[in-house]
């Protein structure tokens, strides 16, 4: 098996720069009227870090819940989970059929953010691992298939969303069990037992036009030709709620709830609040041709936070109730535009990431 690594401890040098540090437990839940002291607290280095695990050129990452850990790939395909100071907590990689690391696809905490699953590629198939932080153990189960994953996601099971290789074919929902999975040495291969397929809901629907991207699993939202709105659960495979809009969305995102989603038209005229339990879509603000890339809505839907806006390094946010804007700064130098960017589901922390590394921005005191 592929080396393993424990904790690896280290005084933080300049991995990370860090502006006036917030303390565990203390940190606030953005909403409307604290988001204009939304601020860039601390910045993990990639640089710096790749002498400790590597070298790491891509800013793509995963968030667990509570946004207390954060899991990178380096370019040796192992995962480094790290917390919010860039200390390393773990560091794993799956192997190959060629005995070479297997390419790192998509990963995802569990609630409590002491495990995390992930997909690896092969080019022969692929690997679900499921980890305990910090384990020397690595469980990891193979999948000899010319289908082709796209996502995974964790809560009490292991889900994935898988393309299938022959286009005859529906786009289908996996579910693991990894309570049953304990039987299996490493890389084999899991019995009917411990896998349920189902079909996609949302890439089987007729009435589909396309597809929203960067909507959080378990939910998916898609667009009709007639100006529909569809929120899916991938779990049930089921259409959860219906609303109408005035144009297709080009971009956006749920709050945590997944009542409400916050959008805004291909030509970034406007940015929009959909309440999917009244079907009430409100105009926020204008954006006047502003280009939004990445979009966020607080757990209250009371406030918007946008990313890169007018494809400058800045962050914005508005109050959705009435339309102020507040522009927040820029965040860390970049060679390029963000990979990634994320509100951690408790809606504690943005996260942005890019070649040179990850920015994190929380709420600040008075």
């Amino acid at each position: 098996m592929y080396p393993m690594f424990r904790v690896i401890c280290w005084m933080l040098g300049s991995i990370v720069m860090a502006a006036p540090v917030v303390a565990q437990g203390s940190a606030e839940v953005m909403n409307a009227g604290n988001i204009a002291r939304l601020e860039s607290v601390s910045r993990i280095d990639f640089e710096a870090l790749s002498s400790v695990v590597g070298r790491m050129e891509l800013g793509w990452f995963v968030l667990s819940k509570d946004g207390e850990r954060l899991a990178v790939r380096n370019r040796a395909n192992e995962l480094i989970v790290l917390d919010t100071q860039g200390r390393v907590l773990d560091r794993y990689a799956v192997p190959g059929r060629d005995g070479l690391p297997a390419t790192v696809l998509d990963a995802d905490f569990n609630a409590t953010g002491d495990m995390l699953a992930s997909v690896h590629l092969d080019g022969m198939g692929y690997d679900v691992a499921y980890r305990q932080i910090g384990s020397q153990s690595l469980p990891y189960f193979r999948f000899e298939t010319s289908d082709s994953p796209l996502r995974i996601w964790f809560d009490e099971q292991v889900w994935l969303e898988v393309s299938p290789n022959d286009p005859h074919e529906g786009r289908y929902v996996e579910r693991l069990l990894p309570g049953a999975l304990d039987q299996y040495q490493p890389g084999a291969a899991l019995s009917g037992d411990e896998i349920s397929i189902s079909l996609s809901g949302p890439e089987n629907d007729p009435d589909a036009f396309l597809r929203i991207g960067r909507i959080m699993p378990p939910f998916a939202l898609t667009v009709t030709q007639a100006g529909w709105v569809k929120r899916w659960n991938l779990e049930t495979g089921e259409a959860t709620a219906t609303a109408a809009v005035n144009t297709v969305p080009g971009a956006g995102q749920l709050n945590a709830s997944g009542r409400h989603f916050v959008w805004r038209d291909a030509n970034s005229r406007e940015l929009y609040l959909l309440d999917f339990e009244t079907g009430d879509n409100r105009l926020v603000a204008p954006l006047n041709g502003a280009y939004v890339p990445f979009l966020f809505l607080t757990p209250q839907a009371d406030a918007a936070i946008g990313v890169n806006v007018g494809l400058e390094p800045v962050v914005a946010a508005w109050d959705t109730a009435t339309g102020e804007r507040y522009d927040l700064g820029e965040y860390r130098a970049c060679g390029r535009q963000p990979d990634v960017v994320r509100l951690s589901r408790d809606g504690t922390m943005l996260v942005i990431g890019c070649d040179t590394g990850l920015d994190i921005w929380r709420i600040l005191g008075e």
